[in-house]
């Protein structure tokens, strides 16, 4: 009898490399409250590395660009669509992964528990171009290798080396550079200038120069310095309260900043503060306060990161900018700046001639579901398709005037300055015919949402003293409700509204419950969360002077306080 050959060797067992997750950044010599996941066994070269978009965009350099194809993520000759990058979410932020992008440029990694090191060798400066002319805003400053680009409260942190000679140049061009180590930092010029990168040869490109030949002056307190402010001074003295402390809760310090009026006393009003264009973008929290001369602002609402649209309720002067969405916590107010706070929803009915009645779900929202939603001219000049099976009806004089195919909304149709266009979505039919008469009818589920001014946030924190906390009922994930994170809040008492920002002292960042229960250690009676996290800031005289992630961060929507 032949002996069988012998077995082969077994195949090894081949199991995916788990993920590891941490929460601690270090970047340019600075420690950062980021989430990151890593995916590989190597502990220096990831074969994925997700982070969050907005650290790319505010602790590395990378740049968001327009294009005919749509909108581009840039870094060092790198680019890529948006849309066409895989996206996951990293504790509630847009994480992409970026791996080969910063391998490419020389970037080093080491992570050890909770914490990934990323160094990039800091490069010199061989060269600075000033324009001329209508580009005299214009910087070039020529490298030799690529470097980081930080913003970092109201400053802009470069990493390279630059020459006192060079340093000279930039304070005779009006900027107030410091250096430490191998990084120069340009003060005040956080949102002041925008960036882009360049390769081949390595350029970083500085827009948004004064030509007065002024360099900014602050001090390297921004909240200290924003109280020395002649116009906040006299406020103040007015009763107005601009103060920072730290409040308990159980064992957790927590450092709230909170501003407080009585608006009839100090002449101000609350206001909605949101493009006027438009309602596609993002833009830094001066960029929406200086126009409407705001003293005092915090973000406002929650919006798509990515496709940079609202994701709730703005109402303004009695125009929704955007609708609410999931019963969400909203505020409402009119001139007397009482606020009213509740959950709101809208309810939208189309009736055709005929009788037959269509719910419409949402109004100038970037939330997307099955079924209806109506868009008008605040949404913008032009409305494109914001998901892949749309097809959408034109409203004008209370007719169909046209309709419009999957193609047509990719490419992008007009919306009528005094029209509607009703959006169809995921198979679901048109509810008018071409040349039908329709009528629109819109009502709101709370008092609230009848104020000419509203902001949509959530989850609801207080209402007349009590916690009021049900993230559930608002459509907030468990993981949204049990994380720590800075929170921003709006919030009032028996004598005054209150704009609060809260983050760890120290330590962890308040859960929502946390944030509620330090509320009403300070006396507050009805409050509701906004957008926090990285969004999370506080603007006092055009000051930014505390922000949730050290990142100046660019918002879709906020609120602030203006002089009547």
């Amino acid at each position: 009898m032949v002996s069988p050959p012998p077995l082969p060797t077994p195949i090894p067992e081949v199991r995916a490399a788990q993920p590891t997750r941490g929460s601690q950044l270090r970047l340019g010599g600075a420690i950062i409250k980021s989430p990151w996941l890593w995916v590989g066994s190597d502990q220096r070269q990831p074969e994925q590395l997700w982070l969050p978009l907005d650290v790319l965009v505010g602790r590395f350099g990378f740049q968001r660009q327009q294009s005919r194809a749509g909108e581009q993520l840039e870094w060092y000759g790198n680019k890529a669509l948006l849309s066409s990058l895989p996206q996951r979410t990293i504790d509630d932020e847009v994480g992409i992964d970026v791996s080969r992008w910063l391998s490419s440029t020389g970037v080093r990694f080491h992570r050890s528990g909770n914490s990934l090191s990323i160094e990039l060798s800091a490069p010199r400066v061989t060269g600075l171009r000033r324009g001329k002319g209508s580009t005299a805003n214009r910087l070039v400053l020529d490298l030799n290798g690529p470097a980081l680009l930080q913003r970092q409260g109201n400053d802009l942190l470069l990493g390279l080396r630059a020459t006192p000679t060079q340093e000279g140049q930039l304070r005779a061009m009006g900027l107030k550079p410091r250096r430490r180590h191998n990084t120069l930092t340009l003060e005040g010029q956080g949102t002041a200038l925008s960036t882009l990168t360049l390769s081949r040869p390595w350029r970083i490109v500085l827009d948004g120069l004064s030509t007065a030949g002024q360099a900014p002056r602050h001090g390297r307190d921004p909240f200290a310095s924003s109280l020395l402010n002649p116009t906040i001074q006299g406020l103040m003295r007015r009763g107005l309260v601009l103060d920072r402390r730290v409040v308990k809760v159980g064992v957790k310090p927590l450092m709230i900043y909170r501003v407080g009026t009585d608006p009839d006393i100090q002449g101000l009003d609350l206001r909605p503060l949101a493009p006027t264009s438009g309602q596609q973008g993002l833009r830094f929290l001066n960029q929406l306060s200086q126009p409407a001369g705001a003293l005092v602002s915090i973000n406002g609402g929650f919006f798509n990161r990515v496709r940079q649209i609202p994701l709730g309720a703005v109402k303004r002067d009695g125009s929704w900018l955007s609708g609410p969405i999931l019963n969400r916590g909203a505020v409402g107010w009119s001139n007397d700046n009482r606020l009213q706070f509740g959950r709101l929803r809208l309810y939208q009915e189309l009736r055709v001639e005929g009788g037959r009645k269509w719910g419409l779900g949402y109004l100038n929202s970037g939330y997307v579901q099955r079924g209806f939603s109506r868009y008008d001219r605040a949404w913008g000049p032009v409305y494109r398709a914001l998901s892949g099976h749309e097809q959408a009806l034109t409203v004008i004089d209370g007719r169909v005037s046209s309709v419009h195919d999957r193609a047509a909304l990719s490419r992008g149709v007009p919306i009528p300055r005094e029209g509607d266009l009703v959006v169809a979505r995921a198979g679901a039919p048109l509810p008018a015919q071409l040349g039908q008469q329709v009528t629109i009818r819109t009502t709101s589920s709370d008092p609230l949402g009848n104020q000419p001014n509203v902001l949509g946030g959530g989850p609801l924190l207080l209402k007349d003293g009590r916690v009021v906390l049900n993230g559930r009922q608002e459509g907030f994930s468990a993981g949204f409700l049990n994380q720590g994170a800075p929170r921003t809040v709006i919030a009032q008492d028996q004598s005054r509204l209150w704009l609060l920002t809260l983050k760890g002292a120290g330590g962890s960042d308040p859960t929502l419950l946390e944030s509620s229960l330090a509320l009403r250690q300070l006396g507050i009676s009805d409050a509701l969360n906004l957008d926090g996290g990285s969004s999370t800031s506080l603007l006092v005289a055009n000051r930014l002077v505390m922000t949730g992630r050290g990142i100046a961060p660019r918002v879709q929507n906020a609120v602030g306080l203006v002089s009547k």
